[in-house]
């Protein structure tokens, strides 16, 4: 993110206003509009039905990548049923393009200016939660919090170790799907944010292309209150610590009944702990005590132990040839790149064999990462090995257009005409269209004034300039 934009949002980061009279219905979803110079910005708020105006409220703001906002606050209004959430979501798609984050952080920064304007928020009971992209914009906003961030995130996150201070202060709850491309970049953030608080955690949910189940949901953010009340020593009713208790343990009972074992354990065991000392724990314990004695759970648990064996040995092979491939720019390794991720794509593609199509979804994706990563650390000099990195982003996804762009530029720089000529004509072999842009690469002076630069665009888009 831009510093300009992390000045922007820390003058409004702390700014909780009284509630301004508008038309919001209790128990019901209601959509509404903040108005920013000519942009209108449309979200939906959930007012819960005891919802006092005199009192601090508790606030989830949820962003949605497909800017679904009603239903994404309706989804978490049901998982929740019966607390006192004020829920907010937005109506407006997210930006995936390219450096969109600045964008995405800026709209949510003001769905979250007018709901404090608008709703008496208590600032320590702030809640987060995001999918996908949408992760990425909660995780972005509780960075700049000076007081503690409450997170629920789902398959992705930002971090920058920039943030590492206020990261350290927050709390974060992780859901990754067993076949996410995410997975082993969400296992990298949660093993580094386990470090800073042991309550943070990550659970593995069979599918989130999707958001999941909203009893599952609900409880993960009554985890992460919980761990709220504690933290600041709140009174909470006994009644209301029973009624949680008995809501979550059907949410442990649907994980079962659903053939999600090992995340029902996981979050059995975490219940434990939260409940300790408010509730009789043995209807908890007794739960715990029969999935885990059950030959089903056995059997889920030891073929994800043998399947994390297995995976654990492919993925040191990768991990080290792709790394030193990469610090050298190894271009003689690229055919073995070639045929090793075309082998994935395949496997991922291949739903009768699951095992193997979640784990090259795995791999692919941490391909990705790795290189993204290494392009994110080394953004000058190294001229072969950006190249490679940017030639290897080329055949993860053939029509990442910025790619093949930035390879242009960077073998301009290095006075290599013949690669810049040939993936050129491979960008152009695409479908890439964007006439003007192929004028405007970064730092192509002198390989842009070249006639076989000019022949190359005039035979595809039937046009050139010199």
């Amino acid at each position: 993110m831009r510093n300009s934009l992390l000045i922007t949002l820390c003058l409004f980061a702390i700014h909780f206003a009284n509630a301004q009279e508008q038309t919001l219905l209790r128990g019901a979803v209601t959509e509404t509009t903040v108005t920013n110079d000519s942009l209108d910005i449309s979200y939906s708020i959930y007012l819960p039905q005891n919802y006092d105006p005199e009192k601090l409220a508790k606030a989830l703001f949820v962003f949605d990548p497909e800017g679904e906002g009603t239903k994404a606050a309706r989804l978490f209004a049901s998982g929740l049923q019966g607390e006192d959430f004020v829920i907010v979501s937005n109506n407006h798609p997210m930006s995936s393009t390219i450096d969109s984050l600045d964008a995405n952080a800026d709209n949510a920064l003001l769905i979250v200016r007018d709901v404090f304007r608008k709703i008496a928020v208590d600032k320590y009971r702030v809640y987060f939660s995001g999918l996908k992209g949408g992760a990425k914009t909660a995780s972005a906003l509780s960075y700049i919090f000076k007081s503690s961030a409450n997170l629920l995130l789902i398959d992705d996150m930002y971090f920058a170790n920039r943030f590492a201070n206020q990261a350290q202060r927050n709390l974060a709850i992780g859901v990754i799907g067993d076949a996410s491309p995410n997975y082993y970049p969400m296992e990298d953030y949660f093993y580094m944010l386990k470090a800073y608080g042991k309550n943070n955690e990550l659970y593995t949910y069979d599918d989130t292309s999707e958001w999941p189940s909203a009893a599952f949901l609900g409880t993960l953010v009554k985890r992460l209150d919980h761990l709220n009340v504690e933290h600041y020593n709140l009174k909470v009713e006994d009644s209301v610590w029973q009624r949680q208790a008995s809501v979550d343990l059907n949410t442990v009972q649907g994980l079962i009944n659903d053939g999600q074992l090992v995340v029902a354990y996981d979050l059995v065991r975490d219940l434990k702990g939260d409940y300790r000392g408010e509730v009789d724990l043995d209807p908890i314990r007794e739960v715990q005590r029969s999935l885990r004695r059950s030959d089903a759970y056995k059997q889920a648990k030891r073929l994800s132990r043998k399947d994390e064996v297995q995976e654990g040995l492919l993925l040191d092979d990768i991990s080290y040839f792709l790394e030193e491939d990469l610090a050298l720019g190894n271009f003689k390794n690229l055919g073995y790149w070639d045929d090793r991720i075309l082998q994935f794509k395949t496997a991922a593609q291949n739903p009768a064999k699951p095992i193997e199509q979640k784990v090259a979804r795995r791999m692919l994706g941490y391909i990705d990462y790795t290189v993204k990563d290494f392009l994110a650390l080394n953004r000058v000099a190294l001229y072969d090995q950006r190249i490679f990195a940017n030639v290897l982003k080329t055949i993860l996804d053939p029509v990442d257009y910025q790619a093949y762009l930035d390879i242009i530029s960077l073998a301009a720089q290095d006075e290599d005409e013949n690669t810049a000529f040939f993936y050129l004509e491979e960008l152009l072999k695409q479908g890439y269209t964007d006439y003007d842009k192929l004028y405007d690469i970064p730092d192509t002076e002198f390989v842009k004034i070249k006639p076989v630069y000019n022949q190359l665009i005039e035979s595809y888009l039937g046009k050139s300039k010199f």
